[in-house]
């Protein structure tokens, strides 16, 4: 082994076996410590400065295996502590990935059911009349009569019971989905936003015989507000390689695969397919636009925000009623 002291030890490192001692170097009789291993010497300077910074003698020395700083045995905790410190600064950083923060999504996934089943429900019971379909359904020629209540009520409106029960198993998905990644409020606000301005489009631009309802629009406003959102908390994170990149982007990938999957229909003509379109652009373009991105373990962005998409609903309903 060969050992250059940085200064003169009070005790120093020894020469094994084997070692070799090249000119200058000091033969020790206490062992020293080994803190640090490099392949170079100059691989260590940065911890041979930091040593040199807090005082603490030093030595280099070589074996097969390459160079390595060591320290007296009585200084050798604070010397590893110090090295450590130097050098996990120059090492990567393992990224941690964001992990799910808000509410776990079921309260919202039972009140979004309840919503949707509300009304035939009580048409089942025979507490509502059976004209209510007629005054919540999106009608392109009432629309532009007015009746602007008809971009959100028919959404809780639909034609069959397969209809409702596969909007209302996908809506427990996108509910349990959202609420921990983006917070229920403020998740189902640009939902039921992108949804309303989605018909509202549709029917805007569809003949005067068009009726629509059901609430797969609000559905497909989903899966954009959730892969836009997603996108948003990894942009402030530099993707470390494809695969990372291909992470943040998976849920607005999958939303695409399942619009071309179900949201074409297929030939099925019963299938409102502008409807769906729009519903995906809106929902992306609203999340993407807007100002407002609270953190999702924020609590104002769980609950101040739900009074809003529950209000323009009942709004809308309340506003069908009155004007029956």
């Amino acid at each position: 082994m060969s050992h250059h002291p940085h200064r003169r030890p009070a005790a120093g490192g020894h020469k094994g076996a084997g070692d070799r001692q090249e000119g200058g170097a000091q033969a020790l009789e206490t062992p020293w410590i080994s803190v640090a291993r490099g392949g170079r010497a100059d691989q260590l300077q940065l911890v041979r400065l930091a040593l040199e910074a807090q005082g603490i003698a030093y030595g280099i020395a070589r074996d097969e295996h390459g160079w390595r700083v060591v320290v007296p045995p009585e200084r050798a905790h604070v010397a590893q502590r110090e090295a450590q410190a130097v050098l996990g600064e120059g090492l990567p950083q393992r990224r941690i990935l964001p992990r799910p923060q808000g509410d776990r999504g079921w309260g919202a996934a039972l009140l979004v059911v309840a919503l949707l089943w509300l009304l035939p429900g009580l048409a089942g019971l025979g507490l509502a009349p059976l004209a209510v379909t007629d005054w919540g359904v999106g009608d392109a020629a009432a629309l532009r009569d007015g009746a602007l209540w008809r971009i959100l009520t028919p959404l809780l409106l639909h034609g069959d019971v397969p209809h409702l029960l596969g909007n209302s198993l996908m809506a427990v998905l996108m509910a349990c989905t959202l609420g921990p990644w983006l917070g229920s409020a403020y998740a189902w606000t640009l939902v039921v936003l992108a949804a309303g301005l989605a018909n509202g489009v549709n029917l805007m631009l569809a003949g005067d015989g068009f009726r629509s309802l059901g609430a797969s629009t609000a559905l497909f406003a989903a899966f954009g507000v959730f892969g836009v959102g997603r996108l948003q908390q990894g942009a402030p994170h530099r993707p470390d390689g494809l695969l990372e990149a291909l992470r943040w982007a998976a849920p607005l990938g999958a939303g695409l695969v399942w619009l071309l999957l179900f949201g074409l229909g297929g030939g099925d003509e019963r299938v409102d397919v502008g409807a769906h379109l729009w519903g995906f652009a809106a929902g992306m373009l609203l999340t993407l636009l807007n100002p407002l991105r609270p953190a999702p373990a924020g609590p104002w962005a769980r609950w101040a925000l739900a009074p809003i998409p529950l209000g323009l609903l009942a709004g809308a309903w309340l506003w069908a009623v009155l004007a029956a």
